[in-house]
């Protein structure tokens, strides 16, 4: 039985504290985004209407965004990320940052026309967050999920691998499956999907390396005593493959990274054109 009370279980509660304390590490090391995946929302039009990053956590997605010209709310329930975020994003028009989670999002009813959630949907209750997009969206609205997965790019860079026997020499066995829930999507996205990928090459000093592992919720946490031996771990690995940078940049790794996007509907529509003339539902 679990020690959590009821209010602790719910996953607006737990999911969000699994990244207490490591706001800092995220936003040293997590990789961004390919430009060509916010060029492509600008140029469906998806980003002419005010557009809802949830799970924004420290804002990398959301400088996409904003960078490809959106208005954007940012929502984020863990308290750190937050004030990351906003210290971080500090000044930029068209940003607003708030707290809430995709079950309750504090947004106004149809004050938005695209959803977001990068690195994020994966911790989301199907049943109790669709009708919260739909009380949210504009009639006609998309839902977007995006996902990097270094696991997904395989071997196209040699640290690949070896960042993986790192990862699961510290996890019970296999590193944690692909983090799409590929089961949900449909719940999710009751009206179709389509599928894009891109690949996205992450440079990593030792330090950022340190930093990346710790932002990982599977993985020790910075302040856990498993941590040392990760981070020896990791410094073995690094001083593998490491390349040696332009001068007074240092040595860095490279992991690499498959980012997935699926952009999809509340409920059926006819598919509008992409970019390159086509779009494809499933």
């Amino acid at each position: 039985m679990s020690d959590l009370t009821p209010e602790q279980t719910d996953s607006s509660v737990v999911n969000p504290a699994r990244f207490l304390g490591r706001a800092d590490v995220y936003a040293q090391a997590r990789p961004g985004y390919p430009d060509a995946l916010g060029a492509w929302l600008r140029d469906l039009g998806l980003l002419n209407a005010r557009v809802a990053d949830i799970g924004a956590g420290t804002g990398l997605f959301t400088r996409l965004l904003l960078a490809h010209g959106a208005t954007v709310t940012a929502v984020e329930p863990n308290p750190d990320m937050r004030a990351a975020l906003g210290e971080g994003l500090r000044g930029v028009p068209g940003l607003t940052v708030q707290a809430g989670t995709s079950e309750a999002t504090g947004l106004a009813g149809a004050s938005v026309g695209l959803i977001t959630a990068a690195q994020a949907a994966h911790w989301f209750d199907p049943a109790r967050t669709t009708p919260e997009f739909r009380r949210v969206l504009i009639p006609g609205g998309r839902v977007l999920f995006v996902w990097n997965d270094w696991r997904a790019a395989g071997d196209t860079a040699p640290f690949n691998r070896a960042y993986g026997e790192v990862v699961r020499a510290f996890t019970a066995g296999d590193p944690l499956p692909l983090r799409v829930p590929e089961d949900d999507l449909p719940l999710f996205m009751p009206g179709g999907f389509e599928v894009r990928e891109w690949t996205y090459t992450h440079p990593l000093t030792r330090a950022a390396l340190h930093a990346l592992a710790g932002s990982v919720s599977y993985l020790p946490a910075p302040d856990s005593p498993d941590f040392p031996a990760l981070r020896s771990a990791l410094d073995a690995a690094f001083d593998a493959h490491a390349q040696a940078g332009a001068p007074g940049a240092g040595a860095s790794v490279e992991l690499a990274y498959l980012t997935r996007a699926y952009l999809g509907t509340l409920d059926s529509v006819a598919p509008a054109p992409n970019a390159s003339g086509s779009a494809v539902l499933r």
